[in-house]
């Protein structure tokens, strides 16, 4: 992912654990330029601009600046394409054609035995070496899966999609 200016991606995300029957699903659509990155998801905004987070509540009205990134606690654009280089053993799963594609799956097995994740399914596009699809599965039967509906690299984006405008949220509370 290194070699691309920026990305666009559009996702969905599912959360399901068929023992509690709860299935959940969001779309959402995140830029990155570097380590920068504007992540429009569950009705909210996270804007990195290098130096700070800024998590916009637009329900709330509210804006939680957080300095520098909130990598730690969230999966960012970046560190969704990067997260499985440390940490995980890997095994090569099964490949499957599904809509067209041919995806090669990879099992990441987490190192650390006190991980909350069973495994991670990653899922290539054999043609694109692309990301299709990660599945986290969970040791207490939780199954999360992010699915790359649409990914485009190296667009003429503006700096001011990396950019917090305070004018723009006028009548929301900024918590610094």
């Amino acid at each position: 992912m290194s070699t691309y200016q920026n990305m666009y991606i559009k996702f969905k995300y599912t959360l399901e654990n068929k023992e509690v029957d709860i299935k959940q699903e969001y779309e959402g659509v995140a830029y990155a330029y570097g380590e920068k990155y504007n992540l429009k998801f569950m009705g909210n905004i996270f804007i990195y601009d290098g130096t700070k987070t800024y998590i916009i509540l637009e329900e709330d009205e509210e804006i939680n600046v957080i300095s520098g990134s909130s990598e730690e606690d969230l999966l960012t654009p970046t560190k969704l394409f990067n997260f499985y280089q440390e940490g995980y053993s890997y095994q090569l799963a099964a490949k499957e054609k599904i809509n067209g594609k041919q995806l090669q799956h990879v099992k990441l097995i987490p190192i650390d035995s006190n991980s909350e994740s069973a495994y991670f399914l990653l899922s290539i596009d054999l043609d694109s070496k692309n990301i299709n699809s990660i599945a986290n599965i969970g040791n207490n039967g939780t199954e999360t899966i992010i699915s790359i509906n649409e990914f485009k690299t190296n667009l003429e984006l503006s700096d001011r999609l990396f950019s917090f405008n305070k004018s723009e949220y006028t009548n929301y509370i900024i918590n610094e």
